[in-house]
Formats: structure tokens, sequence, C-alpha cells
């Protein structure tokens, strides 16, 4: 018979210790890892509720600008050719670079967009929305697409909207390209 070996009683007290040790390094850190990844989503989902808000604001705002068009228009004729022109409207295209951040920080404030404020319901309440909008004439006319005797003239129509309470959340900014047929000249 063999005899059985035992460890000894330090053995199993550093064995105990190191077990003890990884253990107090290793669960910090996964705790650490989760509550990272836990923020991280919630940044991307607050980032993302921010961006779709913005972009329900902007298409609110777009409904009432292409109401605000088609009212202008109305019996007058082009936009370019009215005494005065409403707030949004630029004749100067050339101006207006929509793509560009640096466009819509200074728009309002050089006359190149009108600007407004949109207010919508959501689960926390009401949250407010600064719109910029422009619309500049295309350049297009055609004679085939609107009834006998009218001639179709198209607008770029641009709105832009940034959360009030945090514009640093991301803005939403749609265009949109506007029909009107507009009586032809004899």
């Amino acid at each position: 018979m063999e005899p059985v070996l035992k460890p000894r009683q330090g053995q199993r007290g550093a064995v105990l210790l190191v077990m003890l040790s990884l253990f107090l390094v290793i669960l910090p850190l996964a705790l650490l890892a989760i509550y990272a990844r836990t923020l991280q989503n919630d940044t991307f989902s607050s980032s993302y509720l921010w961006r779709a808000q913005a972009r329900d604001a902007a298409n609110q705002a777009m409904a009432a600008l292409r109401g605000s068009i088609a009212q202008s228009i109305g019996t007058d004729g082009l936009l370019e050719y009215q005494s005065s022109p409403p707030a949004w409207y630029v004749a100067n295209a050339g101006n207006v670079q929509p793509a560009s951040a640096a466009f819509w920080s200074g728009c309002a404030s050089g006359k190149l967009c009108q600007s407004g404020s949109v207010t919508l319901a959501n689960g926390s309440g009401r949250t407010s929305f600064r719109i910029l909008q422009v619309v500049t004439p295309t350049g297009v006319i055609d004679d085939t697409l609107c009834n006998p005797g009218y001639v179709a003239v198209f607008y770029n129509v641009w709105v832009q909207a940034t959360a009030s309470a945090n514009p640093a959340a991301g803005s939403a900014t749609t265009q949109a390209v506007y029909r009107a047929c507009i009586l032809q000249d004899s």
C-alpha cells in the first residue's frame, strides 16, 4: 500500500491566496467591462432616440413648409417674382450648401434660411426642436408634367431640426423637391 500524500498546511493556504487574488482581480474587471458596455449601449440608444425625434420634427416642419409654399405660390406664379418673397425663400441657390454643417450654423444670421421651432410630444413630456428651413429654385422647368396651359417649376426644400435641450445629440436634415404647376405665359 502506497502512502497518501497530504498537502501541507502552508501549501493549501498559498493556493487559496492565489485563487482569492485572481478572483478579486478578475471579478472587478468583469464588472467594469459589463458596466462600460451597458453605458455604451445607453449612449447609443439615447443618441438614436434624439435623432429619431429630430427626424420626426423635421418631417413635421417639412409638411408645414410645403403647405406654406403652396399658399405663397397660389395664383401669384413663381416665388422668385413675388414682390416680397417669404423668409424661407433664397433666390440665389449658389449661396445654399445644406450638406455643410457650417451652412446650418450660420444660415439664420446670414439670412439664408428661416428659423422656427416645433414641439413634439414624447414619452417624457414635450421636446422642442429648433427648425431651420430654406427653399431655392432648381432652375428646372418642364411643360410636359402639368395640364395644358401650365408649366412645372421645381424648388429644392430643406429642413433641419435640432433638439433645443440637447443640440449635441445630433440633428436631422430632410430634403425634398417641390413641383408647382404655374400658369404658362402666352
